[in-house]
């Protein structure tokens, strides 16, 4: 096995070896060195899920079947040419091929894998499809995945997935609120001194420096060395869990009290919530249990779980019988069995529904659930199908204020009505020093649609760091959508002078320089953006919109056509991609009208534009059909159209209702009233006609009059 021959060969290092990668802060080392000295415990430790967590792809783990995912239209398969491995995805239909290069696995195997791609610029991709081992092996959507409108190649793996699958990389300032890119050269899977602490001191001594050693700590305290990744009470919007901001994310020490770093949350008891069972909350359900309640800290994952290898059942059940001694003498309690199969079970995780793992909540069967049924996979809109509602502190359960607590209410608007008085107050009384919670407070206002009040705190942020790039990105942007364009300017040029690496702050830059209409400034900024991240969408539609206004029309289709290969499924890009190609390929343009409907069936300028194309065509009574669906209540020319469709279908009457809701929302709109009366005189309503004319006569604009009176003069 691979990871035995290099641990062989790391035998040979001994404890003082010379570093072989870069400390990501001081203390830290290539942990490979620790096999000089522990031969016996890492090559144990190579055998666990932790050790395998995160690896460099090998040409055992390639998967050879094809994959067809039917509700989104996708092909996959992977390909290895070269000595390097890639996955490739087609649309059903053979369109928008693309292939991403596979660096990297996530997951050991021992339930999933998950495939990544680096990218030049250093984000890690997921590949939409996971490896799973259930029934010998099968490939199915990465979690998140199943629906039609997923992310396909373009979700970034964050800085908190890699805290929990890899030993620190070099990236020791790294904040949740950057974006994650990783360094070339990452480690491989959870190491030594995740566990034990910064190993400089202690390698460097010969084995007599300080290192900890997690036995010797209080049971509370030896369980938080695990709690570090293995305590998410939810995988769904919340949120879990809050890294204090003056902690940056790869700082983690087991020496210090947990809490020092992150605090947790949870939803409040007595919701549906109460019996949620997810991949990553084994200590979170062990929490749960009676046994671990009455414990008083003598229950914890290491009375189970040796950390150094795999876990055997009869470890389990040596543990079980610790406490429960007499079990095998009840009749009740066959000796043969083991605890955990009857006790805790394997059951179907919500969060990935495809992996069965141990139920840690110890508990009495319970015949009426079956563990491994089948789960649909459920997705949550933050804001609008998940959680409203308090959340509430879990570990520790009483933080030393109430800053913490008040923040979580706001950050995925679980409790944001109620929240953001509650940041408010608690921002007056503390007045932190990191600008990441006004920050924070100001994005909560803005998605309560209170963006002019989230301005103050944006400009608080920015006098704690004149730098801070969430604070600049996001005034920039809001400053741009209350049309205060000189401000926004010059904020969002600041922005990207200080981060030129920064996508987001070059997005919304061509956005303004669009908008005024600074053309060759605004193709250079969304060039930059897509150039900064080539998987950002919006990018592409921006630079499409700008080419587009400047006549470029071939670079727009061409810049769509390379968006809709990193995203085939996006309905606007069809959408955009089609309004392109209406006037010279209207066969081509109404494929992807149609296809944007099947992907958003109520997408009103796809209908509307649809129904254009279908009028120019002089096919009326499909283009009809698309006005319909196209309606807006405060939209004039929606009722405008569907009004001059009936009319080339002499569908007078009803011709004429669309003139009169187009004619509620604009009293004196000249091309309605001429319409209405139109349409009132092929009824035979010269009466009413003959009113509306005159209305329409008596207007300040002279082409109306001109019109009215001559249509007055035609009339009976």
């Amino acid at each position: 096995m691979l990871y035995l021959a290099l641990l062989f060969a790391l035998l040979l290092a001994g404890c003082g070896a010379k570093d072989t990668a870069q400390p990501v802060s001081s203390g830290y080392i290539d942990s490979r060195a620790c096999a000089g000295c522990h031969a016996q415990i890492a090559l144990s430790y190579a055998q666990t899920g932790m050790a395998r967590a995160f690896h460099p792809i090998r040409p055992d783990e390639v998967p050879t079947a094809k994959f067809t995912h039917e509700k989104s239209g996708r092909s996959y398969q992977f390909l290895t040419r070269d000595g390097k491995v890639f996955l490739k995805r087609t649309t059903l239909d053979g369109g928008f091929p693309i292939e991403k290069e596979i660096h990297y696995v996530l997951g050991s195997g021992n339930h999933a894998r998950s495939f990544l791609h680096r990218t030049p610029q250093g984000r890690l991709i997921e590949m939409p499809v996971n490896w799973y081992s259930e029934r010998n092996g099968f490939l199915a959507m990465s979690p998140g995945y199943d629906r039609p409108d997923h992310l396909d190649m373009r979700r970034a793996i964050g800085y908190q997935c890699a805290f929990c699958h890899n030993a620190y990389p070099g990236i020791p300032k790294a904040s949740l609120l950057d974006d994650p890119i990783f360094p070339a050269k990452l480690p491989e899977g959870i190491d030594c001194q995740r566990c034990h602490g910064p190993g400089r001191e202690h390698a460097s001594s010969g084995g007599r420096g300080k290192i900890l050693n997690p036995k010797k700590l209080s049971g509370t305290r030896k369980m938080e060395v695990c709690l570090q990744c293995h305590l998410e009470s939810t995988s769904f919007p919340l949120p879990f869990s809050i890294v204090r901001h003056d902690q940056p994310v790869f700082s983690y020490n087991p020496a210090q009290p947990l809490e020092s770093y992150i605090l947790h949350f949870d939803h409040a008891r007595g919701t549906p919530r109460d019996d949620k069972f997810e991949i990553a909350g084994s200590a979170y359900r062990l929490r749960q249990s009676k046994c671990f309640r009455l414990s008083e800290d003598r229950l914890t994952c290491t009375t189970c779980h040796n950390p150094h290898e795999r876990t055997r059942a009869a470890a389990v059940d040596a543990a079980c019988r610790g406490c429960h001694p007499s079990i095998d003498s009840q009749a009740r309690h066959p000796a043969s069995a083991d605890c955990a199969s009857c006790h805790m079970p394997k059951r179907r995780t919500e969060d990935v529904v495809h992996v069965a793992l141990t139920d840690h909540k110890i508990q009495r069967p319970n015949a009426k659930l079956d563990p491994l049924a089948p789960l649909s996979e459920r997705h949550e809109t933050i804001g609008k199908d998940s959680y409203r509602g308090e959340v509430v502190p879990y570990y520790p359960a009483q933080p030393e204020n109430d800053l913490y607590p008040a923040l979580a209410q706001v950050l995925n608007q679980a409790n944001i009505e109620k929240g953001i008085p509650r940041l408010a107050a608690a921002l007056k009384q503390h007045q932190p020093a990191h600008p990441a919670f006004a920050v924070h407070m100001a994005q909560a206002l803005h998605s309560n649609a209170k963006p002019r009040e989230s301005l103050p705190y944006y400009h608080q942020a920015l006098a704690l760091d004149p730098a801070y790039l969430p604070a600049l990105r996001n005034l920039g942007a809001t400053q741009f959508r209350l049309n205060d364009l000189t401000a926004a300017r010059a904020t969002l040029e600041k922005a990207v002078s200080l981060h030129p690496n920064d996508s987001l702050s070059w997005l919304e830059l061509a956005r303004l320089h669009h908008a005024q209409r600074q053309m060759s400034e605004a193709l250079a900024a969304a060039r930059k953006a897509i150039a900064a991240e080539p998987e950002l969408i919006e990018a592409y539609k921006t630079l499409a919109a700008i080419l587009s206004d400047s006549g470029d029309r071939s670079a727009a289709e061409q810049t769509l056509l390379a968006a809709l290969r990193e995203q085939p499924d996006e309905p606007e890009l069809l959408t955009s991609l089609a309004n392109l190609e209406a006037n010279n390929n209207s066969a081509s343009a109404e494929l992807h009208y149609l296809a944007a409907l099947r992907l958003s069936p109520g997408l009103k300028a796809a209908h509307f534009n649809l129904a254009l194309l279908y009028a120019n065509l002089k096919r009326f009574p499909e283009a009809v059909s698309h006005s319909e669906a196209a309606l807006e209540p405060n939209r004039i020319d929606s009722f405008l159209l569907l009004a001059q469709l009936n009319m080339a279908l002499r569908d007078f009457r009803t011709a004429a209702a669309a003139y009169r809701r187009a004619l509620a929302i604009q009293p004196t709109h000249g091309p309605s009233l001429i319409g209405l009366a139109t349409a009132l005189g092929a009824t035979g309503d010269f009466r009413s006609a003959r009113a509306i004319l005159t209305q329409a006569a008596a207007s300040p604009d002279s082409k109306l009059r001109s019109e009215a009176n001559q249509l007055l003069s035609t009339l009976p």
